[in-house]
């Protein structure tokens, strides 16, 4: 069975998520990207952006998982954009008429104004809380600074799925820090930043190695983008980022929204 290629990311809060999918939706593969489309939907997604322009074929299953989607968002009074669909998988959406009885339901011709159009609050720049810890580069240690952070993060009310992904790549971040980014002589430290906003949580990781710039350099690199680290990263939190860290290596910027605030 052929998987349709998809990805979600909330790509300006948690109040949207941009859904890029690839190939052909039909029956085979709906129930995989409903399944998808539920988990953004219950972690906070109140807006779906569902981009179309990679998709080369829909059938009567897309349109039920559209109207699906419809039944989800209209409660909470959510939009559903289909953005850059083709010529026929257009034609086959004006066929169905569903633009034009489903309340949430909105057409534009790319994502970027999609995300225009949608005309949310834009994100908030006071943080609720800063803390910072500093540890030694030790692999030991990692399970608990792990902990540590999501003991931190439990009054943000993150659902628990949501809590783990933080933790898992917050774990790859702190072990490439360790493996990759600590010089072997004196003792080197990691730095780990936790900001806590209404609508999100950013957490850095900082070293004192070399530095990166999330360019690889050689295969074997685990900041590079096809390595098990920053796919882990990438795959689990909706940003990442690099920068220079104070200690002198990498900053690694880990960035995941949240339904709601505190």
């Amino acid at each position: 069975m052929a998987l349709v290629p998809f990805e979600v990311k909330n790509e300006i809060g948690p109040r949207a998520c941009v859904v890029r999918v690839g190939g052909d939706i039909d029956m085979a593969v709906v129930p995989e990207l409903r399944e998808a489309l539920d988990a953004a939907l219950t972690g906070g997604c109140g807006n779906i952006v569902l981009d179309l322009t990679d998709v080369t074929y829909a059938d009567s299953s897309a349109l039920g998982l559209l109207v699906w989607l419809d039944h989800r968002l209209r409660p909470v009074d959510g939009r559903l954009v289909l953005a850059g669909a083709n010529v026929d998988v257009a034609r086959i959406l004006e066929l169905s008429g569903l633009a034009s009885v489903a309340q949430s339901v909105m057409v534009s011709p790319n994502v970027t104004e999609a995300l225009e159009g949608l005309d949310l609050p834009a994100a908030a720049t006071e943080a609720l809380w800063e803390r910072r810890l500093d540890v030694a580069a030790d692999l030991n240690d990692l399970g608990r600074v792990r902990e540590e952070v999501a003991g931190m993060l439990e009054p943000l009310s993150f659902p628990e799925s949501s809590l783990f992904d933080i933790k898992v790549a917050l774990g790859e971040a702190l072990a490439n820090a360790v493996r990759h980014g600590s010089p072997n002589d004196g003792q080197p430290m990691i730095s780990v930043g936790v900001s806590a906003y209404s609508d999100r949580v950013v957490i850095e990781v900082g070293d004192s190695g070399g530095g990166f710039d999330g360019t690889p350099r050689e295969s074997d690199d685990l900041y590079a983008p096809n390595g098990r680290g920053i796919m882990f990263m990438r795959k689990l939190t909706d940003r990442v980022e690099f920068d220079r860290s104070d200690l002198g290596g990498t900053l690694v910027r880990l960035t995941k929204h949240r339904a709601g605030g505190r």
